[in-house]
């Protein structure tokens, strides 16, 4: 399979999850040979991670295992697509000026469709903090007959890097689940002002949100079907929202971290904080409480829950046992482990 018939089977609608698996892992395989990084989740040790001033940048190998989350994949992949032809329509007879963030051994979410672009039509700017990540790329670019593009790759930390220019399209996906441990909004809070009027970053949004919800149950459902109507649980009383504790948009990414206070008892810097109240509910200790996250990478090109390792739920501990009526105070957390902490406002 060549990667011409890679991209277009992942850029393809009506491809089925089959054909798309199959299309990733052989881009997975493929890439794995070239430039002898294999996917490898690398739970166990942080061995080989970056530990950034603003976050966790993880390791090449765990960075490639990132290809078979399928559908994270998919939906990034074609979101990207779609957004440089949009920019290339809002920037008629333009280089479009692109900065591809925590690109990875194998800038997945680019490589497989830029073969669909006039060479010199794109000016690509990949950005990783692993020099064997950028190494990789440039294997991957000769590999498959690529390097006529405008590609430069440079080192660096994707929350403080500056470009020499305005751009058109950023695209960084540097996150874990409900924005833990990696530098996502660090990163958004950096680069987005750096886009031009018009510009598009990638994603558009991410939406962390608290519930109510019998994880177990939930967990037993997606094996069964996939296609789950939460909204429909959520009527009926199996799944009980509670807030949305943290929105990250590129356009108030910059202005939130502006505004963003010290917490004396953390030691860090943290954004506007959120107070959730537990509600009583007669069948409270059947829920769990946890954050699920929701990205809209671009337009229609959207993750929800369960559709990805980084929309699955995680479990907020920190509220065991679950208390009809307790307060917590919710906040995001800044700095080299960032995270959501909550503190209970009053006792019971």
């Amino acid at each position: 399979m060549s990667l011409t018939s890679i991209s277009n089977s992942i850029l393809d609608e009506s491809s089925s999850s089959r054909q798309l698996r199959d299309a990733l892992d052989r881009f997975a395989l493929l890439c794995g040979d070239v430039s002898k990084i294999r996917p490898n989740p690398s739970f166990d040790a942080w061995a080989d991670d970056s530990l950034l001033e603003d976050g966790v940048a993880i390791n090449p190998q765990a960075a490639a295992h990132c290809v078979v989350d399928y559908q994270r994949s998919v939906v990034f992949i074609r979101g990207v697509y779609a957004a440089i032809n949009a920019v290339k329509t809002r920037f008629p007879d333009t280089v479009i000026d692109i900065l591809y963030a925590g690109c990875g051994p194998f800038a997945t979410l680019l490589l497989p469709v830029l073969g669909k672009f006039t060479p010199g039509t794109l000016n690509i700017t990949l950005l990783d903090i692993h020099q064997r990540s950028l190494d990789s790329v440039e294997q991957l670019l000769a590999y498959f007959d690529l390097s006529d593009h405008r590609v430069q790759a440079v080192r660096g930390d994707a929350a403080s890097y500056q470009h020499p220019g305005n751009l058109h399209l950023v695209i960084a996906e540097t996150m874990q689940k409900a924005l833990e441990q990696e530098p996502q909004f660090s990163v958004t809070a950096n680069l987005a002002p750096q886009l031009c009027h018009a510009g598009i970053f990638i994603p558009e949004n991410i939406e962390v949100a608290l519930c109510l919800a019998d994880l177990e149950h939930e967990a037993t459902l997606v094996r069964q079907s996939p296609q789950i109507d939460f909204k429909a649980m959520e009527s009926c009383g199996k799944r009980h929202p509670l807030a949305t504790i943290g929105t990250l948009s590129p356009e108030l990414a910059a202005d939130q971290l502006q505004k963003a206070q010290y917490n004396h008892d953390t030691a860090k810097l943290e954004l506007a904080p959120t107070v959730v109240t537990i509600p009583t509910l007669q069948d409270l200790p059947q829920f769990d409480v946890a954050l699920f996250t929701r990205i809209r990478v671009f337009q229609q090109y959207q993750l929800l829950d369960y559709e990805s390792e980084i929309t699955l739920p995680l479990k907020c501990h920190d509220l065991v046992p679950l208390i009809g009526g307790e307060r917590y105070r919710v906040s995001y957390e800044l700095g080299n482990y960032p995270r959501f902490n909550f503190t209970q406002l009053d006792e019971k």
